[in-house]
């Protein structure tokens, strides 16, 4: 409590004395901060919690602060004494986390799980939260593999444990109920569950870890109102890629003519097939097909208690104009929860998400043609419109495309639109047993449309024109009802859940196309010759029986277990069923009293975890035998086989073994260190199969994957005064992958250009595999290869092959620091990655040794050097020794570590004292810039290359929609 009473005035000033005490009246308060408020009075309490301190109105604020207590603020007035009582924080310890099936507070938890609040989110401008997490959570990489508008990032967390499934991302849990479609200004918190003491519960669904999403309540008090408006621009980041511009490449050219015996250039022929009018031309390509666009972002909430009703509304518009022409995203989204109270042990909440989106998208040819022009052919006509380069004369570049013109006369568009409705009823019977039913109704529709008009300068369809519609339909259900208990005996606390769920989805699409598309028209029906239609439901259900038990002593020794049962369609009748058990444990040490005396020590906790999780998401009827209707006999519909049947095939499974401390200092400073090994049974894996059987593909079950990692994550306080704070956050994690139980099997994965990733017993996932690369012959330019015994080779047929790294890092994280002076405030946030090795193909097209002439060429690292006459030391070799030098090898690995500055923002709240005069309680402005720089030896487009199989070999870089970076301003009004 303070009391405080006001002596007089003393040469125009108040003298104000006072007393502080806890709120629970049973010490005083030294040391506390007492200050004027916007000025630099200041002073602190004395050992028995006194003080004094002059104002020189009565207008003035004092302001009362101190480390772990709730800052008060008191305007000195007339009046001659007050109280306040100097409540305490809430302490994280006692904070709830939200689990998804269930809440816990923070001392309670037993496994590796990390929260992010919404504040910590939102520095970054995006619509996927992925963007916003990256470098924020130890353990997870965030990888950025395309800057396409409406593209989501790659998630991993703990690395990667599967090398065919399609999807091993997390699991999405909103609001209580997995899967769901959510705004990011709707929430309110991340919850990051790393490891199977927690992800257990979700069994199947698990193996990538759980990403739980609580979504925005209203809260005590009268109705909040929320209005933030964000508007910006954006520009491609191309990296260190710059292409040359016409001289530079035309001087480059001259290499082309030099004499491979005398090592002279000779310019008489060079002049011949390269006539100096080139110059005439300077074509920026880079800059003609990527232009700075807009972002916008608008965004209104509503929330509010009406008696025994409780609400939120949010609504959304977000539009991000593609950096490549005739490419944007925009999405509208309106959320809408409600709880409904109809007493104290009976409550119904509904909630419902709708949104609405469109996407324009680039044609992956017309990037690359974007990078590869050359700069001496002119992309516009005599009036200055983009013209066809097919029939035209004179043209330098490979394939004849104008990406400009092509993009101008094809469109890829996608519209999509989903529902979801929650339903939830909470019943409480009595002070220890209550019921939850949650249940969610989704439904989603998409349109995706191709059209290439048959003017458009295309490979394949210029001449022709080419149109397709696709529409996929698919709605889902699930349901979970638990049964939740709680006792508490003295020391003793006891509570758990049993219960069911239950979930099934259904979906199909129907798709048209053809050739021979009259000018004008854009729709199936017009098209003219190769007409095709394909289409195919697909269903899945799923069926869990789950329980949970947690049991605590003195609220300093914590245990916990957990048990899941999954059924799923996507096995055969004799596997589909998986079981998910968990064992988890905790010891609050800073509880013992033997740590009273430490003071240091605000908190010390140790952690240990064991369990299982599974992975199913490989799509129904992988165990079957399957066919394609493709051909005709004899006149009649014929099958090929295409899929043999495997009717053993089964659940990939992790074990999971985590064991962390969390340590808290001085109120300031706050560790939370893990260890983890996670081995992942029977791995799914698409295998190619013999011609000889007649069947192409198998699903099987080949040998393990391990990951052994740490984590560390470091909050610190730095400096808190009245007006001044500054803050920092550090995470980095480590993980170490290797194969097992492959026996003498030996696997390899290749694309089309032959490129092979290799998995083996004793390798690591995406292992590259490529013939060594040894460097330039310094006698005569041309390549050298390590043959098979260790020695320099000119044969490439004879080269080795070796392994040469992983796309998967040694180690990623993050750091974000803060500064706060009054309302002033400066975050700035960086990711890094290090140890990743990524195969640059990028560089077989644009820095090609003059091997592919009608490309144009990337400038140069400063100390690349071209091979010119006998003696040199180079890394490049004489163009016309230069046989081989694009083909696959290590020549094109690169290391792919990085730093980058992933944001800086600049925001201002005004002072409370305007804002009341304004009639509102809170106004912020901001400026920001996302994905800043980036610092990185890669001499590519960007070192974030995506790792999901479904996009191709993981660390794979060729030509993608190249990231973004943005500069928005950020208002942000509440009443």
């Amino acid at each position: 409590m303070l009391m405080v009473t006001a002596f007089g005035t003393v040469s125009g000033q108040i003298l104000i004395k006072g007393h502080l005490i806890s709120a629970d009246e049973k010490a005083a308060m030294p040391g506390v901060n007492v200050s004027v408020k916007g000025t630099a009075l200041g002073t602190i309490t004395a050992s028995d919690g006194s003080f004094s301190i002059s104002v020189r109105k009565k207008e003035d604020i004092l302001v009362f602060s101190f480390i772990g207590y709730t800052t008060q603020e008191v305007t000195a007035g007339d009046k001659t004494m007050f109280e306040i009582r100097m409540e305490p924080l809430v302490n994280e310890l006692e904070s709830v986390v939200v689990m998804g099936y269930s809440n816990k507070k923070r001392n309670e938890i037993t496994a590796a799980v990390t929260t992010v609040t919404s504040d910590k989110l939102m520095d970054v401008t995006s619509n996927d939260i992925g963007t916003m997490l990256q470098g924020k959570v130890a353990g997870i990489q965030v990888i950025n593999g395309s800057g396409s508008p409406g593209s989501t990032p790659d998630i991993r967390i703990r690395g990667s444990s599967s090398f065919s499934a399609p999807n091993q991302g997390p699991l999405y849990v909103v609001d209580g109920i997995i899967g769901g479609n959510f705004d990011p200004n709707d929430i309110e918190t991340i919850t990051v569950m790393k490891d199977a003491g927690a992800t257990a519960l979700y069994g199947s669904q698990a193996n990538g870890g759980v990403i739980v999403v609580t979504t925005k309540k209203a809260k005590p008090g009268k109705p909040r109102f929320e209005v933030k408006a964000v508007t910006g621009v954006r520009v491609a980041d191309h990296g260190h890629v710059r292409m040359m511009d016409s001289k530079t490449l035309y001087n480059y050219h001259r290499e082309y003519f030099r004499d491979p015996v005398l090592f002279e250039i000779d310019d008489r022929k060079f002049k011949e097939a390269r006539p100096a009018s080139l110059l005439d031309v300077n074509t920026n390509w880079l800059m003609e097909t990527f232009k700075p666009a807009l972002l916008q972002n608008y965004f209104i909430s509503a929330s509010g208690q009406l008696d025994k009703l409780s609400y939120y509304i949010g609504a959304s518009y977000y539009d991000e104009e593609g950096t490549f022409i005739n490419t944007g995203y925009k999405k509208i989204n309106l959320r809408a929860n409600s709880t409904y109270k109809f007493s104290d042990k009976v409550s119904l909440t509904n909630n419902i998400n709708l949104s609405g989106s469109k996407t324009l998208s680039a044609d992956y040819m017309n990037i690359y043609y974007s990078y590869t022009s050359m700069p001496w052919d002119n992309p516009y006509d005599a009036d200055g419109k983009p013209r066809s380069f097919k029939n035209a004369n004179g043209i330098w570049s490979k394939d004849k495309i104008n990406p400009i013109q092509a993009a101008n006369n094809s469109e890829l568009s996608n519209t999509g639109f989903s529902l979801d409705y929650d339903l939830d009823l909470n019943i409480k019977f009595t002070d220890w047993l209550s019921f939850s039913s949650t249940n969610r109704l989704s439904a989603s529709s998409y349109m995706d449309k191709q059209y290439y008009s048959a003017t458009a300068d295309n490979l394949s369809y210029f001449g022709s024109g080419f149109v397709s519609s696709r529409n996929d339909v698919s709605y889902s259900g699930i349901t979970t009802d638990l049964l939740m208990f709680r006792f508490v005996k003295g020391v003793h606390s006891v509570n758990g859940l049993a219960g069911f769920e239950a979930s099934g989805e259904n979906s199909d699409y129907i798709r048209g196309s053809g050739t021979g598309i009259p000018e004008g028209l854009k729709v199936p029906t017009v098209a003219s010759g190769q007409y095709s239609i394909e289409g195919a439901p697909v269903s899945s259900v799923m069926q869990s029986f789950i329980s949970q038990v947690n049991y605590s002593i003195n609220n300093k020794y914590f245990f916990s277990g957990s048990f899941r049962v999954d059924q799923s369609s996507s096995f055969a009748p004799n596997k589909r069923i998986a079981m998910f058990p968990s064992l988890s444990a905790a010891w609050n040490i800073s509880s013992e009293d033997f740590m009273n005396p430490v003071k240091t020590v605000s908190n010390l906790r140790l952690r240990l975890s064991w369990g299982k999780t599974g992975m199913k998401d490989i799509g129904p009827y992988k165990y079957m035998e399957q066919f394609r209707y493709a051909t005709q006999y004899n006149g009649l519909p014929a099958a090929i086989p295409y899929q043999m049947a495997n009717p053993d095939l089964t659940w990939e499974q992790t074990d999971q073994l985590n064991a962390g401390v969390e340590l808290g200092l001085l109120q300031r400073i706050n560790l939370d260190f893990n260890v983890y090994k996670n081995i992942t049974k029977n791995l799914l894996v698409y295998r190619d199969l013999p011609p000889s059987g007649g069947f192409r593909k198998q699903w099987q079950n080949v040998g393990n994957s391990e990951n052994t990692g740490v984590e560390l994550s470091i909050s610190t306080t730095n400096i808190k005064s009245t007006n001044f704070t500054w803050t920092t956050d550090f995470t980095i994690g480590f993980n170490k992958n290797r194969l097992s139980g492959f026996g003498s099997d030996t696997i390899q994965n290749a694309n089309a250009y032959g490129i092979v990733q290799i998995y083996h017993n004793g390798g690591t996932l995406y292992s590259w595999y490529a013939k060594e690369y040894y460097g330039i012959d310094p006698a005569n330019g041309s390549m050298l290869w390590v043959g098979a015994d260790g020695t320099p080779t000119h044969d490439y047929q004879a080269a080795r092959k070796i392994e040469y790294g992983s796309p998967m890092p040694k180690y990623q994280g993050g750091f974000a620091t803060e500064f706060k002076y009054k309302g002033l405030s400066l975050r700035a946030n960086f990711s890094f990655v290090s140890g990743n090795k990524i195969y640059n193909y990028f560089r077989r097209y644009v820095d090609h040794d003059l091997q592919d002439v009608g490309f144009n060429v990337m400038m140069p690292q400063s100390n690349w050097k071209i091979w010119q006459q006998p003696g040199d030391v180079a890394n490049h070799p004489l163009p016309q020794n230069a046989v081989n030098s694009y083909d696959p090898s290590t020549r094109f690995i690169e290391d792919g570590s990085y730093v980058k500055i992933r944001n800086i923002t600049l925001s201002y709240g005004l002072p409370s004292s305007v804002v009341t005069k304004l009639k509102l309680t809170g106004l912020t402005i901001s400026l920001g810039a996302d994905n800043l720089y980036t610092f990185t030896n890669f001499w590519g487009q960007d070192p974030e290359v995506s790792i999901n199989p479904a996009n191709g070999l993981p660390g794979y870089a060729e030509f993608k929609y190249p990231n973004n970076r943005q500069y928005v301003c950020t208002i942000n009004v509440r009443f």
